[in-house]
């Protein structure tokens, strides 16, 4: 019989790995050779066809740029997790050195909460899949499904990754739930009818992007707390999105990000434009402001400046989008902090 709380720490683990994989996302790099011919990573198509949310993330380029390269500490990264420290320990995995691309579906909950929404996640690296074993089948249950080993366990939460299962010896696919059978369904031809991977073939060239399809907007949104033509303008043009795009790329030692949206007609995309441009003329008045360049830390003045002077906004047919450029100094903001939590670098066998 599993114990709730110990099954859980498998879970738990490969959660905070994974977090901190996409918690690097917008850390991007250059091309990648994991292309498919249709001009997405090969990861993306061994996911199921049909999501409006798409991730991926190249952790091999990430760690190969030059921006990457400039972050003063090339120390392991921490975390102030427990459970990802005792799964290190006993797998001998660490996501710092030994994953290297996530791609990440999901799916949203029906309206209602009749249905919870789905979500899979396939990572792909390098793994001692005897010792992995050994730990999910201590801490969680094995199971039989379509031919793979399935290790479950309890969720933390009502989307918590509950189970999950080698696709091959590089690769694990983590899903929403007990059963694994999403990730068979619907996937003889991946490119077909998948609005999501169309959009994502644009961004060919990213290592890291997101894609989602903006869910509907209801009648009551702001509770009635904002009135009148000005907000009822903002809230037509909030509608009008309909997916939101968000790429990155490194240019030298800087790093190019990119954030689309894509309208249901021209002229939203249009006005969203005017109102982006005015929004960054006020955004550079405010920050010359005598009491800001006084009060604000240096390296945070600098960022945002740079930001600001760099920012373009353009648009073109649908959709409109927003070019920014961060350079190194990035790193530089909240300053030099003291390490804390648990190193994920581990010993290797």
């Amino acid at each position: 019989m599993i114990k709730p709380r110990k099954a859980s720490k498998i879970g738990t683990a490969f959660a905070v790995c994974l977090i901190l994989a996409c918690g690097l996302l917008y850390l991007d790099s250059p091309r990648g050779k994991t292309a498919s011919a249709a001009g997405i990573p090969d990861l993306l198509t061994a996911l199921p066809a049909g999501a409006p949310t798409l991730a991926y993330l190249d952790l091999v380029a990430l760690r190969a740029s030059s921006f990457y390269q400039h972050r003063p500490d090339k120390g392991p990264l921490t975390v102030p997790s427990q459970d990802y420290a005792d799964f290190v320990r006993a797998t001998g995995f660490n996501f710092e050195q030994d994953l290297d691309r996530v791609a990440l579906a999901a799916w949203p909950a029906a309206a209602g909460g009749k249905e919870a929404g789905k979500s899979v996640i396939i990572a792909e690296g390098r793994f001692d899949r005897a010792k992995i074993r050994d730990y999910a089948t201590r801490e969680g249950k094995l199971d039989h499904q379509q031919g793979h080993e399935v290790f479950v366990f309890p969720g933390t939460n009502r989307t918590g990754f509950n189970s999950f299962t080698f696709l091959d010896d590089h690769r694990i696919a983590f899903v929403g739930g007990s059963s694994i059978s999403i990730l068979f369904a619907g996937n003889s031809d991946p490119s077909a009818g998948d609005p999501a991977r169309e959009r994502a073939a644009r961004v060919d060239g990213a290592a890291a992007f997101s894609i989602a399809r903006m869910p509907p907007i209801p009648d009551n949104a702001g509770g009635g707390a904002m009135g009148g033509a000005a907000a009822a303008q903002l809230l037509s043009l909030a509608r009008s999105i309909q997916w939101l795009t968000l790429a990155a790329r490194p240019e030298g030692d800087n790093l190019r990000i990119s954030i689309e949206g894509e309208c249901d007609n021209e002229t939203s995309a249009r006005q969203i434009q005017s109102m982006l441009e005015v929004l960054r003329m006020f955004g550079r008045a405010g920050l010359e402001t005598p009491k800001n360049k006084q009060s604000m830390d240096p390296a945070t003045f600098a960022q945002l400046d740079s930001l600001l002077n760099s920012a373009a906004v353009t648009q073109a047919g649908e959709r409109v989008r927003i070019l920014l450029q961060l350079t190194p100094d990035v790193f530089k903001l909240g300053g030099p902090t003291a390490p804390s939590g648990t190193a994920l670098r581990s010993p290797r066998p």
